[in-house]
């Protein structure tokens, strides 16, 4: 039982991860056209997105590797 409950766990965060990187693809265009809330927004999300990422197995889901934290 608790196998499958592990899987149910990673298809949540799978399901979360995807729902996060689709909200900073919306926000790109107001990000690159230099909306600070946008901005604010977009570090927010992906905060979320790298807590999400690296509590479940250390790294991205999909294999990528994420980038290092900006500086902004």
């Amino acid at each position: 039982m608790a196998a499958k409950e592990v899987s149910v766990r990673e298809e949540e965060v799978r399901r979360e991860l995807k729902r996060l990187e689709e909200a900073r693809l919306r926000l790109a265009p107001e990000v690159t056209g230099g909306d600070p809330a946008a901005a604010r927004e977009d570090r927010r999300l992906e905060g979320r997105i790298r807590k999400l990422a690296f509590s479940e197995r250390g790294h991205h889901p999909d294999g990528v590797i994420e980038p290092e934290l900006r500086d902004d």
